[in-house]
């Protein structure tokens, strides 16, 4: 089993080796030109947008799935949908070493937005207890998925299919208390009953909801994509919710085998 690759990027685009598959994918952020054109021959297959959000995958026809393996070891089924996305969101495997160190193996992990559980399957694998929630049954369906051909139990972990504002007001009710929360924020998506989140409006409520049942010594992770905030404006927002809290932000910068970064997202800990 081979290992993913981020090859290089430029020209709103970025090219990737997925397993046995060279795929070129748009990334809007990338607005250099390419540094190594060379990696970019013979691509197996390039996704070009027809609307939107949705477009098609032209080239060689690929499977419907696959298997690859990360660095650190840990298998993830591999899935090509009409958005552009492949199951995993490979920029989260940058920084989940990290959380390792400074979450609390002992106590409880919730993690909103799981999707595939590409931020969280290695903190499975480390013992950590997860109650994973995204209101998407196929994200859910992926999860359990690469949480069973990496052969690790489930006792201890909650999979739950629901939206995120219903569960995290489920919970305050109960008077829930986890000592990590971990959010992947969408720019924009719907919950199980057409429930609409767009970053912009909801953010704030999110994260406030999230804080009534963060536990006194807890620590939150934030990770976000919308090209609307910064990690300065992310710093001062999550500042004045937890006031008595640290706040650390930055950009979560890929590099590819070209040597060139590839900003992919923002990482927000409040510790």
């Amino acid at each position: 089993m081979l290992n993913y690759k981020l090859l290089d990027c430029g020209d709103q685009k970025k090219v990737e080796m997925f397993g046995d598959y060279k795929l070129i994918r748009p990334c809007p952020q990338a607005l250099w030109k390419k540094t190594k054109p060379e990696l970019w021959t013979n691509p197996d297959s390039e996704f070009e947008r027809t609307g939107m959000e949705k477009g098609s995958w032209n080239g060689k026809k690929l499977p419907e799935k696959w298997e690859i393996m990360s660095s650190d070891g840990l298998k993830w089924k591999i899935e090509p949908n009409e958005f552009g996305n492949l199951g995993v969101f490979t920029e989260h495997w940058s920084y989940t070493e990290e959380l390792k160190k400074i979450l609390n193996a002992e106590g409880k992990t919730l993690n909103l937005f799981t999707y595939s559980g590409s931020n969280c399957v290695s903190l499975v694998k480390a013992g950590f207890q997860v109650t994973a929630v995204d209101s998407s049954k196929n994200a859910m369906d992926t999860f359990t998925y690469n949480l069973e051909i990496n052969n690790l139990s489930r006792d201890g972990q909650r999979i739950i299919l629901e939206d995120a504002y219903k569960f995290l007001s489920r919970e305050q009710r109960r008077g829930a208390q986890y000592n990590s929360i971990m959010i992947d924020a969408p720019s924009y998506g719907r919950g199980t009953k057409g429930e609409v989140f767009k970053i912009e409006d909801d953010l704030i409520k999110l994260l406030e909801s999230s804080k009534q049942i963060l536990s006194d010594d807890g620590k939150l992770i934030l990770t976000l994509h919308s090209p609307r905030f910064t990690p300065a404006n992310l710093r001062i927002l999550c500042s004045q919710i937890f006031p008595n809290k640290t706040v650390e932000s930055g950009e979560i910068l890929l590099i590819c085998e070209s040597g060139i970064e590839l900003p992919s997202g923002f990482l927000v800990k409040v510790l």
